[in-house]
């Protein structure tokens, strides 16, 4: 099992459909959640993803234009050797008062039917070795508090848990911090 991440910018389009395809996908499942995918799930089509999150994604990591709440951010996807999309991630360089109390500094998912293979522990792996070179010195990661698979891939990581901090509607987020 072996990914690559590819960082995604101006040059990107070609990325459309497979990043659609990829978030219907997740949303098939019910009650998924939709971490690593920025604005992508605020989509509706295939031409909002082309018109809206890839000039999003553009301007994210020039840190131009954005929109109230977000922050520079880079975003991967995560491609087998044959070019399958099985995740995303999302590395976002700064962070504000909800990404430090909630979302964190890295967000990230794995294809429904691409889980329990190793895939997140190497996108988180790798990311933060992006981070590293981007001059974070830590970074805070975070995940519901029942999401065993990536409470065990932020640990085998190096995360250190914080705190649980909870949702206006009472869900459980832990916090955890990871020393680069």
């Amino acid at each position: 099992m072996a990914i690559r991440l590819v960082r995604l910018d101006a040059t990107s389009t070609g990325y459309a459909d497979e990043a659609w395809e990829y978030m219907q996908a997740c949303k098939a499942v019910a009650g998924d959640e939709l971490a690593g995918l920025g604005c992508l799930e605020d989509c509706t089509s295939l031409e909002q993803v082309r018109r809206h999150w890839l000039p999003q994604v553009v301007n994210e990591a020039e840190g131009e234009n954005l929109p109230p709440g977000y922050v520079p951010a880079l975003q991967f996807l995560a491609l087998e050797p044959d070019g399958t999309l099985v995740g995303m991630i999302q590395l976002r360089l700064d962070l504000n008062d909800y990404l430090l109390e909630l979302g964190g500094n890295i967000g990230y998912s794995v294809r429904p039917d691409k889980r329990r293979r190793g895939y997140a522990n190497q996108m988180l792996a790798d990311c933060l070795g992006v981070a590293r070179q981007e001059g974070l010195e830590r970074v805070l990661v975070t995940c519901d508090e029942h999401n065993e698979g990536s409470r065990q891939t932020i640990l085998s990581n190096g995360g250190r848990l914080e705190d649980i901090r909870y949702t206006a509607n009472g869900l459980g987020v832990q916090r955890y911090w990871i020393d680069l």
